[in-house]
């Protein structure tokens, strides 16, 4: 296994692990279209832990900046094909990321994860992530 940035190829790959880890449902188009989007962003990494041909998951993290604390790295999303789970996978692709936020002079790293995703809360739990409030997410489309 290794890590490496993302490439528009690996979009199949990253839709499945959307669908199969998370239950997301977002058609192929629209995440190639997100992820070239995200490949361009200045202040984003996008990386996949790869076998060979086959992505085992990736981390996608961005800056999270405001005017009451040190900068922080947002850690969007962490997902792990379910056939590549508890092989080390998610820890490899979380070190790498925290290592990059580390890099560019931020103090931490935050996220979200849902209360019933009960495994993730552990998963953070033991690399050290502690819970600093709950709170409700709210979000308005257009």
């Amino acid at each position: 296994m290794h890590i490496r940035d993302v490439l528009a190829e690996d979009a199949p790959a990253i839709q499945q692990i959307n669908r199969e880890a998370l239950g997301y449902e977002f058609p192929l188009s629209e995440t190639l279209a997100q992820l070239e989007r995200i490949i361009k962003a200045p202040n984003d990494l996008l990386l996949v832990a790869v076998d060979d041909a086959d992505v085992l998951g990736y981390i996608q993290l961005s800056d999270y900046e405001n005017t009451y604390h040190h900068s922080l790295k947002n850690l969007i999303t962490l997902a792990i094909s379910p056939r590549h789970q508890r092989r080390g996978v998610g820890r490899a692709l979380l070190t790498a990321g925290e290592e990059w936020a580390r890099a560019d002079g931020a103090r931490g790293v935050r996220l979200v994860t849902g209360v019933n995703r009960v495994n993730a809360r552990e998963f953070y739990a033991v690399n050290g992530y502690a819970v600093r409030k709950e709170q409700t997410n709210l979000i308005k489309w257009w």
